[in-house]
C-alpha cells in the first residue's frame, strides 16, 4: 500500500480507487467513451463498491469521467476544445512558472532539470516511452514546485491529470518524442543560460507545437 508523504497518512480505499482508475484512464488502458461499470471495478480492484463509487464522482469532478443520466459514468471522450483549453493554459501559465523558478534558482536546482532533460535525450535514444514520460513529468514538475509562487503553481497543477492524458497520446510517436525531446533541450539550454526570453519563447513554441500535433494525430484517427 502507498504512503502519502505530503500527508503522512496511508491513503483511504476511496483514494486508493480514485488513484489506479484515474491512471488507467490517463494511460489509455480504459478508452475515451467506455463505461466505468462498479461491479466490473471493484472486482478488477479487489475493493467493495462504496469507495469505487465515491472515487468515480470525483473523477466526474475533474473530468476525466462524465455521467451520463439513466446510462451511468463513462470515461470523457476527448475534444478539440479541451485540448486548446489546457494547452492555451499551459502556453499562458507554464513560461511565467518558468521565468519565477529562472529568477530564484540555485545552480544544483538548474543541475536537476538538465538531468531530467539528458535522461529524456537518453529515453529516447533507447525508444523506451516509459522513461520519457517519467523524466518529462519530472522536468515540468520540478520547476513548478521551485517556483517560490505557491499560487501559480496550484493552477498549473490543476491541469495536470488531462495535460498527462494528453501526453501519453503524443508521446505514441517515437519520431515526435524525438523532436520534442530536442525542444525540451533547446528549453533547458536557455535555462543554463538565464535567457529568460529565449526560455519563454521556446517553451510557448513547444506546447504551440504539441497542440498542433495532437489535433492533427486525433482529427486523422477521427476521435475529433
Amino acid at each position: 500500500m502507498e504512503y502519502n508523504t505530503q500527508t503522512g497518512q496511508v491513503p483511504s480505499k476511496k483514494d486508493e480507487a480514485y488513484i489506479q482508475i484515474k491512471d488507467r484512464i490517463i494511460s489509455g488502458e480504459y478508452r475515451p467513451g467506455s463505461l466505468l461499470v462498479e461491479r466490473t471495478l471493484s472486482d478488477s480492484l479487489n475493493m467493495s463498491r462504496t469507495p469505487i463509487r465515491a472515487a468515480l464522482m470525483d473523477l466526474c469532478h475533474t473530468g476525466l469521467a462524465t455521467f451520463v443520466p439513466g446510462k451511468g459514468i463513462y470515461v470523457s471522450v476527448i475534444g478539440r476544445k479541451d485540448i486548446e483549453e489546457i494547452y492555451e493554459i499551459r502556453a499562458l501559465l507554464d513560461p511565467a512558472v518558468l521565468l519565477s523558478f529562472m529568477k530564484q534558482a540555485t545552480r544544483e536546482q538548474v543541475a536537476v532539470l538538465r538531468t531530467f532533460a539528458d535522461n529524456m535525450r537518453d529515453a529516447v535514444r533507447m525508444e523506451n516511452t516509459g522513461m520519457l514520460i517519467e523524466n518529462d513529468v519530472n522536468f515540468h514538475q520540478y520547476y513548478t514546485d521551485y517556483c517560490g509562487n505557491d499560487r501559480l503553481a496550484a493552477i498549473i497543477c490543476s491541469t495536470v491529470d488531462p495535460f498527462h492524458r494528453f501526453r501519453y497520446i503524443t508521446t505514441s510517436s517515437m519520431k515526435m518524442n524525438r523532436i520534442f525531446v530536442e525542444e525540451h533541450l533547446l528549453i533547458m539550454m536557455a535555462i543554463e543560460e538565464n535567457d529568460q526570453v529565449e526560455a519563454e519563447l521556446q517553451m510557448k513554441a513547444h506546447y504551440s507545437h504539441l497542440k498542433r500535433y495532437l489535433i492533427q494525430k486525433l482529427t486523422s484517427e477521427g476521435q475529433l
